[in-house]
């Protein structure tokens, strides 16, 4: 789980398809929060595109006739959540698996298939959003939304469907700027430490990243943040997202 190969066995009853990399990482985490990290085994399909060839294909991998239960896939709405849902039901009627008629209404048969649509059925967006609502009340989200109304009122505008990546990533460089301030704080109250980094230069990294923030295609930190424990996983922006994990 984790790993960028395709698993050479199922081991567990319970398997999450998600997109990528980031979004395995932050299942990981959030399935740890939950005590269900031994339950559910976790497959990257490396993009949407990818769903319904990787729907038939973990048919084939050894345990899956022996263990395999129960089925959740993970799909960012993107601008159309009807439209998203509709995709996958698509993709698991090619791999002749049952059908749900309804995000987060689990197809009974063998195996159970249960689908996720992020943020959630009604609302265009993506898992990035998810995490961004659990840190609302973090003080450095109204810098991040100055940020970006800066951009915008000096014509430096993202693509609309890359906003939520820019701002994960602009809200990552504020923990960045944090733990060097901690770290430089902590060097200052201990004379015998010796330094690893020059305290001043130190900073340029996180603005580094958060200008980065403001290209066209930001990197996607999501899953390390998951790892790392910026998301409030108890915050109730990520309560669909618990109910369907415990519904698989």
């Amino acid at each position: 789980m984790g790993s960028n190969s395709w698993p050479k066995s199922i081991q567990k009853a319970k398997i999450l398809l998600v997109e990528g990399q980031d979004e395995v990482y932050l299942f990981t985490a959030l399935l740890g929060n939950l005590g269900l990290a031994n339950d559910i085994q976790i497959i990257e399909v490396k993009g949407i595109s990818n769903l319904a060839d990787s729907l038939k294909n973990v048919q084939l991998i050894s345990g899956y006739s022996t263990f395999v239960t129960s089925i959740g896939i993970v799909r960012d709405a993107d601008r159309d959540p009807l439209g998203a849902f509709h995709s996958v039901c698509s993709a698991l009627h090619n791999a002749k698996l049952p059908e749900p008629t309804a995000p987060l209404q689990p197809a009974s048969g063998r195996p159970q298939v249960t689908i996720l649509i992020a943020p959630d059925s009604t609302t265009p967006g993506m898992i990035e959003n998810v995490c961004l609502n659990s840190v609302t009340d973090d003080p450095a989200m109204p810098c991040v939304e100055q940020f970006f109304s800066c951009l915008q009122e000096n014509h430096q505008s993202l693509n609309e469907k890359d906003i939520p990546k820019a701002k994960v990533r602009a809200f990552l460089a504020s923990r960045e700027w944090l733990e060097i301030d901690h770290f430089e704080y902590l060097q200052r109250c201990m004379e015998s430490y010796e330094l690893t980094f020059p305290a001043s230069p130190s900073t340029i990294v996180p603005k580094i990243h958060t200008f980065l923030a403001s290209r066209w295609t930001p990197d996607l930190d999501l899953g390390i943040a998951g790892k790392e424990g910026y998301w409030d996983f108890n915050h109730h922006a990520f309560d669909t997202i618990k109910q369907f994990l415990h519904l698989l």
